[in-house]
């Protein structure tokens, strides 16, 4: 066993490849490929777990033929990637079986941070990574190219290196650090049967070496071949017949007693957390479209936290205190944004009250309150909806970014998508690069078990290209806000998280007096009651019981946004109000809900000021690292500088001469710069030869020999016997053979110069100072397209200089 719980897969292509987003641009692509946020192509992790599987299934079923227990090898495959649900429709319906969750999480596979950080903010290398592939549909009856089918497809780039990270989420008995050997030869043996990856597969597209650790490529092009000696030793001792079984899967739901053991102090941990791979929290689905929330629910927050905190010591010393499911408060993970000022500082966003009003039919810049006075008609003014952070004396947009997702389910008998098997369907989450971060409530002795860096799992389809967030800061204990200020009898109510409240009879009541009875309760003997118009909605939250397989019954609550005005009969007493305000009203507020402001400055601010120009978008900035006694962080990203990129172990990322994104970077400049310029801009003085064909084909076939060894003498001694002859050196001149002479042969930088390219080209290299080596690798490559271009616009030129001289004479004559 030589494969860790963690490891990175990397898949090198060695031919273009495709893996499309379904879509195409009108008038120009047929067919797109997917792109990342540094729009470089990528493999999503979705396609490599299909393919992965796929290619372990063969090998488990060779396994098993020869094997004394059927499926023995197939057991491993469903421990590995989970239950296949339409291999087991029929069966597992009838037996009434739990359906095995997965235990590999692979990422995405993408481009070398290196590789990002050079890309990032340079489009012409971006573009670079993609190429163009034209086809034609062939008539069946005529052989022939079909009318009106040409179709142009996006493929990436031949070379490119892609890196992906598998980790194996199971509690292993015996050596917890290791795959077991049975599960690590099928991962093994199926990545070696992995021979291509993305569609055009059956034409040569996609071709890849899928690699994991110990794993190499012996020779180059699209015939390398794959050699993986870890493979050879599992495979020299012979195939087991019979493996053991798998590992026993863990509990699909843990149990807590719902105890307040912890009744008197508390504090607030703040979570600051970094969405790495889109976050679908579903809040709805409709057809083949799944949405998700704008935030994650602490519902799904709620038992990592549960299981990532330490109680500490008991009162009496008798060894650990326990931990009831009442003693913890979990609050959503809000959109967030940083402070500019002050980089440890994260500010999280609220919901957008309801008495907000925003002019120009929602679009305007100016925002008013109601409860302090209607808008004027003329200004159009629309509910405003979203989220504000404070910033300053006012407050600022802070709505997260969403990305949109499609994806196919492959049947396995006919290898395509098909109804049947569930066809496409669409997620829409949170974009990466959003900031999220979520209040947590603890008793004073626990400990959260969170640490900077750590990444988590939230949300659909979180084991492969979904879910993944990495903890950014951990601030503990989080300073204790002032208490709400109290005005003449007025109590203002703001929900900040939607409110599950019930009425005598145990029905939902999402209404002001419903709040008003709850508020009561909790702050006796003052009371409360409803004045004035509440402006409130509800909310109707669906939910999915894990443990019992099927959806649970729906949640209505008081919508997050909500502002009711009471009016108190009575003394309130500011602490109470400081605890509900940590606590939450209602029910379920261990998971978030229930979470309320009184008297907050965004219901008494008669016109708000906006800032609508920044939101809560994917960040890209980085900040040094930050450690104090209260607050644990991580780097954050960094701005894109044009530095050398390094590798994540610190090494120089360009190890390579020339990556192949660069390497077509410059191609295609040589071909644009070729294309604009002038032949005599080229080779002075050669548009003089216009109507030599046979010296200016001569001139073409020296540029044949320049490729070859030796090709440099060759174009030598043409250019001596031209100049011997005195025909042809009166047809050429001096002028000319000198000039040909130092862009063939003597200035390796003349031909820069004439392209425009022999000064730095920032946007053409991926770290300063590489023009040079590029240069050097590309200079044939340079010579043979430029002067190629010139001779060819040489021969058009007198071809239309000919047909205007024909049709002149041919005027004249008449």
């Amino acid at each position: 066993m030589t494969l860790p719980m963690t490891f990175e897969i990397t898949l090198i292509f060695l031919s273009d490849w495709h893996i499309g987003t379904g879509q195409g641009r009108l008038g120009s692509i047929d067919a797109e490929i997917r792109r990342d946020s540094d729009h470089l192509p990528f493999v999503p992790a979705k396609t490599i777990v299909g393919i992965w599987r796929d290619a372990c299934e063969t090998v488990a079923d060779t396994f098993d033929r020869g094997g004394d227990r059927p499926a023995a090898w197939r057991a491993w495959v469903d421990w590995l990637f989970g239950t296949h649900p339409p291999a087991e429709e029929g069966d597992s319906a009838r037996t009434g079986k739990e359906p095995t969750p997965a235990v590999l999480r692979v990422t995405p596979a993408q481009a070398p941070a290196w590789l990002r950080d050079g890309v990032r903010g340079q489009p012409t290398l971006a573009q670079a990574a993609v190429v163009l592939r034209p086809g034609v549909k062939i008539d069946d009856e005529t052989g022939t190219a079909a009318d009106r089918f040409l179709r142009v497809e996006e493929r990436a780039l031949r070379g490119m290196r892609l890196h992906a990270q598998v980790s194996v989420a199971a509690a292993i008995p015996g050596d917890p650090d290791r795959l077991p050997a049975p599960a690590e030869l099928l991962l093994r043996a199926g990545a070696r049967l992995v021979e291509a990856v993305g569609g055009r597969r059956n034409r040569g597209g996609g071709r890849a070496a899928f690699l994991l650790p110990g794993a190499g490529v012996d020779g180059d092009g699209p015939h390398a071949t794959v050699t993986d000696s870890q493979l050879v030793e599992l495979l020299a001792g012979g195939v087991r017949a019979a493996p053991p079984p798998p590992p026993p899967a863990g509990p699909l739901v843990e149990v807590h007693l719902y105890d307040r053991l912890h009744p008197d102090r508390h504090r607030v941990v703040r979570v600051v957390l970094r969405v790495r791979t889109p976050v679908v929290a579903v809040a709805d689905v409709l057809g083949n479209v799944i949405s998700g929330h704008d935030s994650i629910p602490g519902t799904m927050l709620l038992g990592t936290v549960l299981r990532r905190t330490q109680p500490g010591p008991s009162a009496d010393g008798g060894g650990r205190a326990r931990i009831g499911l009442a003693d913890v408060r979990v609050g959503d993970a809000v959109p967030a944004v940083e402070d500019p000022g002050d980089p440890a500082s994260v500010v999280p966003a609220r919901p957008v009250p309801t008495v907000w009003r925003r002019s120009g039919k929602g679009r305007g810049g100016t925002v008013r309150n109601v409860l302090c006075g209607e808008p004027a008609p003329e200004e159009q003014a629309k509910r405003m909806s979203g989220w504000v952070a404070p910033a300053g004396t006012g407050w600022r947009s802070a709505d997260p970014a969403k990305t949109v997702s499609t994806h196919a389910v492959v049947d396995d008998a006919q290898r395509r998508p098909t109804v049947a098997s569930g066809g496409l369907f669409t997620n829409l989450g949170i974009a990466a690069g959003t900031l999220l971060c979520s209040d947590i409530v603890l008793p004073e002795q626990a400990r959260l078990r969170l640490e900077p860096g750590e990444q988590l799992r939230f949300g659909r389809s979180r084991k492969d290209d979904f879910g993944l967030v990495e903890v950014v800061r951990v601030i503990d204990p989080l300073p204790t806000p002032p208490p709400p200020t109290l005005t003449d009898g007025q109590l203002l109510v703001w929900c900040v998280s939607d409110v599950l409240l019930r009425d005598e009879r145990l029905a939902p009541d999402p209404s002001p007096q419903g709040l008003a009875r709850a508020l009561s309760a909790a702050l006796a003997p003052a009371s409360v009651e409803v004045t004035g118009r509440p402006t409130t909605d509800a909310a109707r939250r669906e939910g999915f019981a894990v443990a019992w397989g099927r959806p649970r019954s729906s949640q209505v609550a008081l919508r997050a946004g909500s502002v009711v005005r009471l009016t108190v009969t009575g003394q309130l007493d500011p602490a109470v109000l400081s605890r509900l305000e940590r606590d939450g009203i209602g029910e379920r507020t261990v998971e978030g809900y229930g979470r309320i402001r009184f008297n907050p400055p965004e219901l008494s601010t008669a016109v708000p000021d906006v800032d609508f120009t920044t939101g809560a978008t994917p960040s890209t900035t980085r900040t040094a690292t930050t450690r104090t006694a209260t607050t644990r962080a991580t780097p954050t990203r960094a701005t894109p500088t044009r530095a050398t990129p390094t590798g994540s172990d610190g090494s120089d990322g360009l190890a390579e001469p020339a990556h192949p994104i660069e390497l077509q970077a410059w191609r295609r400049a040589i071909r644009r710069s070729s294309a604009e310029l002038r032949p005599e801009e080229v080779i002075k003085g050669i548009d003089r030869l216009a109507g030599q064909r046979a010296q200016l084909g001569s001139l073409r076939a020296q540029l044949e020999r320049l490729t070859l060894t030796g090709g440099a003498d060759m174009v030598r001694d043409w250019l001596a016997g031209t100049r011997a002859v005195r025909a042809r050196r009166e047809t050429w001149t001096e002028p000319v053979l000198d000039d040909l002479s130092a862009l063939l042969l003597t200035d390796r930088g003349l031909v820069w110069e004439r392209l425009g390219l022999a000064s730095a080209q920032p946007a053409l290299v991926l770290a300063p100072g590489r023009e040079n080596t590029l240069r050097e690798q590309l200079h044939t490559e340079a010579l043979l397209t430029a002067v190629t271009t010139a001779l060819r616009s040489l021969g058009r030129t007198r071809s239309t200089a000919a047909a205007g001289t024909r049709a002149t004479t041919g005027k004249e004559l008449s």
